[in-house]
């Protein structure tokens, strides 16, 4: 079997002319050398030099080798180099699981700096309720992930994120209605047409009840942008998350926050306990982490 020392050997003997020479600057004894490329010879089963009295002549079998000798090295370096970059996190795909709001805020920030960073690696992203999310980790699929509410801290590691108020997305036609004011209380929501995603309806409509009304659900949804979208259309009110306020630039929708009480939801990033993260994981949490503590 030929190694890449038998090759680095025979393009040594080729630049410097001689076996001597080669064996000089090898730092190793002329036999030795010459030994290894009669070895080399009888794998190939051909001849490669003609060796003459001061300088040896390449055949034409061993003009052919030459060729496909700098290739295999040059082949090997650049295959070593790229392992050595993905095992440091230089090169590679790194699967990002989120709950849609949080991927439409947070993650392009830490992405941005992420792609600045290691330009060569690569995202994959995975959009979907938690509880999916969350299935993706287990099985392998994701390997990180920006979810809401779903903190198993038993099968995962969290870093929970600062709370986040619900909104209410208030249409132009509806806006009239209300008070002129910065913030939207609880009890202004009554008698008023709501969207709602279905993960968020609970908590809204526990807290309503608190404020002793129920709540008029015009519409339940499981993803936001549809509420976002029929709010712009003049619908209804869509109660959000404070992150999907970008998520449809328009001048159809006014936001005010919930107040009275507020009502702030959760959310973290997670990976899979007892679980060693890539290079690149480990890299994507070291500018999550960066980025969330200035």
């Amino acid at each position: 079997m030929i190694n890449t020392r038998e090759l680095h050997y025979f393009l040594t003997i080729i630049q410097e002319g001689s076996i001597l020479s080669a064996a000089q600057k090898l730092h190793m004894a002329q036999p030795p050398l010459s030994r290894s490329m009669k070895q080399l010879e009888e794998e190939i089963g051909s001849k490669l030099f003609e060796r003459g009295p001061r300088k040896i002549e390449l055949t034409a079998a061993g003009k052919l080798f030459q060729n496909r000798a700098e290739q295999m090295l040059k082949l090997m370096n650049t295959t070593l180099n790229e392992v050595k970059d993905l095992q440091a996190g230089n090169h590679g795909t790194l699967s990002i699981g989120t709950a849609s709001s949080c991927g439409v805020t947070i993650l392009p920030k830490v992405a941005n700096i992420f792609h600045q960073q290691y330009p060569n690696l690569k995202f994959e992203l995975w959009d979907g309720e938690s509880i999916r999310i969350t299935e993706l980790i287990q099985t392998g699929i994701v390997e990180i992930a920006l979810v809401r509410f779903a903190f198993d801290s038993e099968h995962f590691n969290v870093i929970r994120l600062p709370k986040e108020p619900l909104v209410a997305a208030i249409p132009a036609n509806i806006l009239d209605t209300l008070p002129k004011t910065q913030y939207l209380t609880l009890k202004e929501l009554k008698n008023k047409p709501l969207m709602i995603h279905r993960k968020y309806e609970n908590i809204l409509t526990e807290e309503c009840q608190k404020a002793g009304f129920a709540p008029d659900y015009l519409c339940q949804a499981d993803d936001i942008m549809p509420i976002l979208a029929w709010a712009d259309a003049g619908v209804g009110i869509a109660v959000v998350p404070q992150a999907a306020m970008g998520m449809i630039p328009t001048p159809n929708i006014v936001f005010r926050t919930l107040i009275d009480p507020i009502i702030e939801l959760n959310s973290a990033l997670i990976w899979k306990r007892n679980h060693t993260l890539s290079a690149a994981g480990e890299k994507f949490l070291e500018v999550f982490m960066t980025l969330h503590t200035l």
